[in-house]
């Protein structure tokens, strides 16, 4: 491919993520009100949040039961947290800080 063929093709990609980033704020009159749509923007996110922890629980090597102390302990900080006081960004960062903390050894 010619250094022309390169731009061209980082053009479309470019404009194809862009349409796929606007279109939501674009056609937001119109598909706000679908009952499908509105189920999607409650359930979605709750969705993403386990299947990235399931993914990276199962990403850890598991050798001992021991191994995944920490994570275990990070997750249950986090579903406390979250079902508790409903911010997400205090039950993440939370979370994050007991792992971090449980990995890197700053307690002992």
């Amino acid at each position: 491919m010619s250094g022309l063929d390169y731009l061209i093709a980082a053009l479309i990609m470019g404009a194809v993520t862009f349409g796929l980033r606007a279109f939501p704020f674009v056609a937001r009159g119109v598909i706000a009100h679908h009952k499908r749509i509105q189920i999607l923007g409650r359930r979605l996110p709750v969705a993403m949040m386990v299947l990235l922890t399931l993914y990276a629980m199962n990403v850890h090597n598991w050798n001992q039961p021991s191994d995944g102390y920490a994570q275990l302990l990070a997750v249950a900080v986090v579903a406390v947290l979250q079902m508790w006081r409903r911010q997400a960004l205090l039950s993440i960062l939370s979370g994050t800080l007991v792992y971090m903390t449980l990995v890197n050894g700053w307690l002992s």
